[in-house]
């Protein structure tokens, strides 16, 4: 009898467990406690038109506009983060699409405030940060987003060009 119990129940037991374990944990995408429990997975309850749009900056290679011109802004010189014992900078220039001539004389006053918010987020980067293409497409992400903050008008700002980076 107790061979039995060793050989069969035990291990039953344990596969019950690790599933239990696995299905709470969420060790597998989309696969969670609701689906014992009933009810929606976490991040279904609204419909794909109700969720709010994320602020992203355009695709880099989209057709710019017949009357758009580009601001080149002065490039960027920042120390980022490191531990090592020579200090690392990053080099950077960056261009904004604009709709028309007149979006640069709006944008212009604002660039000492433009380049204040670039500079205090470049320089909480990490050269490992800035590895492949997910590491500058995050950090254009994020320069989108301030950017934004600042131009209040939408319309304002077409879109944003990395024209140089350099990690030294």
């Amino acid at each position: 009898m107790k061979k039995i119990l060793i050989i069969f129940i035990l291990p039953l037991i344990l596969l019950i467990g690790a599933g239990l374990g696995v299905l709470f944990l969420r060790l597998i995408p989309g696969v969670g406690p609701e689906l014992i429990l009933g009810g929606d997975p976490p991040g279904m309850e609204a419909s794909e038109s109700e969720k709010p749009k994320e602020d992203l900056p355009p695709d880099p290679f989209a057709q710019s506009g017949e009357q758009s011109l580009y601001f080149t802004m002065d490039e960027f010189v920042v120390n980022l983060r490191s531990e090592r014992r020579k200090p690392v900078f990053l080099l950077l220039s960056l261009s904004l699409e604009l709709p028309n001539e007149a979006a640069q004389g709006i944008i212009e006053p604002k660039e000492p405030r433009i380049r204040d918010a670039v500079n205090i987020y470049l320089s909480s980067l990490t050269p490992e940060a800035l590895n492949g293409f997910d590491g500058i497409q995050t950090m254009r992400i994020e320069i989108w987003k301030r950017l934004r903050a600042i131009i209040d008008n939408d319309e304002l700002l077409t879109n944003i060009q990395i024209s140089k980076l350099t990690v030294k």
